[in-house]
């Protein structure tokens, strides 16, 4: 593994009464900073993403069937986050960063308790409500206490729900609609007005866990083909070594582990353009933490052309481009370059203006 110069600045502006809340996607961890844009008003987080008590996790993980050990777990979790917003007093709201419809049996009625707004993010769980009859009736009974409660609300990343089929969507005035967070530890590698030196290697990168709903195989030959005919541009591609497939150790690229979270982020920051693909039933109404990540470190994207994805790429500037077909990927490459060597990073510092906790809080307000 090649080594990367370390030029991940950590951000002044992280709370520090919340550094040690746990996300399930570090790249929302800027939304922590909304207290200091909400006057005198006070928002408390929760997060699923608790350590398990060892006697729990020792029996769920001795269950044979490994579907209800996670079950049991992600019940306790959702219990866990339920119990600590009743002893949270001393704010006016709460905002869980993740919930599962199919986990909010006892988790609702302890939020309902606390008497406070209650902000839930939902990340793509309607979208799964829609084949998994279990997560609808979840999505129903979470409808229920949005109806019951005038407090609770519902956060969607990028856009409105209006896209999906009706049954999965949520009653308009319970919803709030914010973009996807920045990540604010992580920065673009060239300044405002700094462009590529004429001799620069263009580094195309393929990063993140490679897994079902995010097939790379497509991606890979046409990426091959194409640096065949453009020795301007080398291949990287970054992924935990502990589920790489053997298949990657006969690319013609340059691989890094990216297990550890620095050197994941110092990954995307030496990437000039990334490209993704995603399977559409699990993305087409869900926002791309790796875009995020990426484009926060000054990525140029080039990604599968799914709703939530291309408004992250396009708002409030855009910074990349989608595709629906594998064979554009020659030409969004080509406008990807002759972009970065025209314009640098600059617009990626723009996109930035409207994704930040500041930004996000003016959209929270009218609800508290």
């Amino acid at each position: 593994m090649t080594s990367l110069e370390p030029t991940i600045t950590q951000s002044s502006q992280t709370v520090n009464e919340h550094s040690q809340i746990q996300l399930f996607h570090e790249g929302l961890k800027d939304l922590l900073n909304l207290n200091q844009y909400l006057g005198e008003k006070k928002i408390e987080f929760l997060s699923i993403e608790t350590p398990l008590p060892l006697w729990l996790k020792n029996f769920t993980q001795a269950i044979p069937v490994y579907a209800v050990g996670l079950h049991l777990r992600r019940e306790y979790r959702h219990f866990a986050m339920g119990i600590r917003a009743l002893k949270l007093k001393k704010c006016d709201a709460l905002l869980i960063f993740e919930a599962y419809n199919q986990h909010l049996l006892l988790l609702l009625p302890l939020l309902a308790l606390t008497g406070k707004e209650i902000f839930i993010m939902l990340h793509g769980n309607q979208q799964f409500a829609i084949h998994s009859q279990l997560k609808y009736w979840g999505l129903l009974y979470l409808k229920l206490y949005l109806k019951l409660f005038k407090r609770f609300k519902v956060i969607l990343l990028e856009l409105n729900d209006d896209i999906l089929p009706t049954k999965v969507q949520l009653p308009s005035a319970t919803k709030i609609i914010i973009p996807h967070p920045l990540r604010n530890d992580v920065f673009p590698r060239l300044k405002s007005g700094e462009r590529l030196t004429e001799n620069t290697s263009i580094k195309i990168g393929i990063v993140g866990m490679i897994r079902a709903d995010k097939p790379i195989g497509k991606i890979l030959e046409k990426l091959q083909k194409y640096l065949q005919h453009h020795s301007e541009c080398e291949l990287i591609i970054g992924t935990p070594f502990g589920q790489k497939p053997a298949y990657l150790d006969q690319i013609n690229a340059q691989i890094y582990d990216t297990t550890k979270e620095q050197d994941y982020l110092q990954l995307l920051q030496q990437i000039d353009i990334l490209v993704i693909h995603y399977d559409r039933d699990r993305y087409y109404y869900r926002t791309s933490g790796v875009i995020s990540d990426a484009a926060s470190c000054g990525c140029y994207i080039i990604a599968s052309d799914y709703p939530l994805i291309k408004q992250q790429i396009h708002y409030p500037v855009t910074i990349g481009s989608t595709f629906t077909d594998f064979d554009e990927l020659e030409n969004l490459i080509n406008n990807a370059i002759a972009h970065l060597k025209t314009h640098g990073q600059d617009y990626h510092w723009l996109w930035r203006e409207k994704r930040n906790a500041e930004s996000i809080a003016s959209l929270l307000l009218p609800s508290l």
